[in-house]
């Protein structure tokens, strides 16, 4: 009986009125022009979509559409710039209708392999979030790729503030085999905590208890950008692009994403993605709420007011750590340093270290923080599954030196960490506690905590999430005026 993984298929089709030579081994299509120009196109199976034969001209809109035996459509995915995926296809004909049957059979056996391609897809659309486009993105984006990839799609449109959390908490879900969203990183973020929660209520562990573990939601998620920075996106999948994440989705490679789960003295407040932050981005994220009609806008202003007043806030900081200095090493698609963390089973030595002074910004990133905005993040050698989260501290300090950390921020060629009033650590836990009146709030990936005391634990690779992870390379080059 022969090996399906080596199945050798080798034809000559017409593609228009060019004659292709098309050859499909060890899971890999090849095809060709046989004339000038040449032009060889290389498409592994993995980035196959989707093959069906091709259908009849209709001759009127009442009668049913008719097979074209002779003819079939290959749907794929190529990686462009940018760690941007594009999609495209190719329609191939032959006047032996056996050769075309022998190639859709073929290739059609070999996606059924991809057993973890969602067929059963639940989709939340935020339509108030970011530029509340969230519909028009899935409409234009992912309806007839996911139509083309044989995913069945409910969506539910949000009509409120946590309504997605709520569903996910009380809904059933079987049907589903896996759940995603349009919408920026609040969407996420209402996402992620429903499953998390929805978990911890079906096998009665108390979210409250930080000493728990906490469960692992067993269905995946996906994430299409439709916010006003969609970070989680970007550092997922190296860009924003919408249609790049439906694919993502649509591929069905998943990454482990940790999680960091925020107490108060009593309560879990919420778990977050991203980052969670003190004083200036706080403070940021308390005002602009007040502008929410202005849109993304909101949040140059919001911060700009902020930028001149250049307060300060004093607090202690407690980090459980194993090993406080931050490996200068970039998070990249198949990451060792994920990887490692995932399977070790080893006991950490962590011991608890105090540091008190006064702070501009308090930060505890999850992941870098890339967006369009900020190319590097805040924290460029963030990974997103090594069961630690960065914590950057930037003390109160001159209204210049602030400026320097925003162009930094803003450059694709410069990082904060080597300013010297900023100082980056690796921890597993982190504490905070105000030793002054004066007090900021919380920035919670995008949404506002009121509490100022809390507490932060790391949940190694909680979520899994739909992405073949990025392969964008850092940037080199010096940074202007060095800033």
């Amino acid at each position: 009986m022969s090996d399906p993984n080596h199945s050798v298929l080798l034809s000559t089709f017409v593609n228009g009125k060019k004659k292709v030579k098309i050859i499909f081994h060890k899971e890999v299509l090849v095809w060709e022009n046989e004339k000038a120009p040449l032009d060889q196109h290389t498409v592994p199976i993995e980035n196959v979509l989707s093959v069906e034969h091709c259908y009849l001209k209709e001759t009127h809109p009442s009668l049913q559409r008719e097979i074209d035996y002779n003819q079939f459509i290959i749907h794929y995915a190529e990686k462009s710039v940018e760690d941007k995926w594009v999609y495209k296809s190719i329609i191939l004909q032959h006047s032996d209708p056996l050769q075309v049957a022998s190639w859709v059979k073929t290739l059609k056996n070999h996606l059924a392999k991809f057993h973890k391609r969602p067929k059963h897809l639940l989709l939340f659309v935020n339509p108030f979030g970011g530029k509340q486009n969230a519909m028009q993105i899935y409409e234009k984006y992912g309806k007839a790729l996911f139509a083309i990839a044989g995913v069945e799609v409910t969506v539910n449109v949000s009509q409120r503030k946590d309504q997605i959390k709520d569903f996910l908490i009380t809904h059933n879900l079987d049907m589903f085999d896996a759940v995603a969203c349009v919408g920026g990183d609040g969407t996420v973020s209402e996402m992620f905590n429903g499953l998390v929660l929805r978990e911890c209520r079906s096998t009665g562990i108390d979210a409250n208890d930080i000493h728990q573990t906490l469960p692992k939601p067993k269905i995946p998620i996906g994430i299409i950008p439709g916010g006003s920075t969609d970070t989680i996106a970007y550092c997922l999948h190296g860009t924003s692009d919408p249609t790049t994440a439906v694919l993502q989705i649509i591929f069905g490679d998943t990454v482990g994403l940790d999680l960091v789960s925020v107490y108060d003295e009593h309560h879990l407040l919420r778990l977050y993605a991203s980052v969670l932050s003190y004083g200036y981005l706080g403070d940021v994220a308390f005002q602009s709420d007040q502008y929410r009609w202005m849109g993304p806008l909101r949040y140059d202003y919001s911060g700009f007011k902020k930028l001149v007043l250049n307060k300060g806030y004093h607090g202690e900081i407690a980090i459980y750590t194993d090993k406080k200095d931050v490996e200068k090493q970039n998070c990249k698609s198949k990451c060792e340093t994920c990887d490692r963390a995932a399977s070790t089973q080893e006991k950490i030595n962590c011991k608890w270290e105090t540091i008190r002074g006064k702070f501009f910004m308090v930060s505890g990133a999850n992941i870098s923080c890339a967006c369009s905005r900020s190319p590097q993040g805040i924290a460029p050698y963030c990974h997103l599954g090594d069961g630690k989260v960065n914590l950057v501290l930037v003390k109160h300090t001159s209204f210049v030196n602030i400026i320097k950390l925003l162009l930094r921020l803003s450059s694709p060629y410069a990082s904060v960490e080597d300013l010297p009033f900023v100082e980056t650590i690796s921890a597993r836990e982190f504490c905070f506690r105000a030793i002054d009146k004066s007090n900021s709030k919380w920035n919670c990936d995008g949404e506002v905590q009121h509490q100022t005391n809390i507490r932060a634990k790391v949940r190694c690779q909680l979520l899994t999430i739909f992405s073949r992870g990025s392969d964008k390379l850092p940037n080199t080059k010096g940074s202007c005026c060095n800033f």
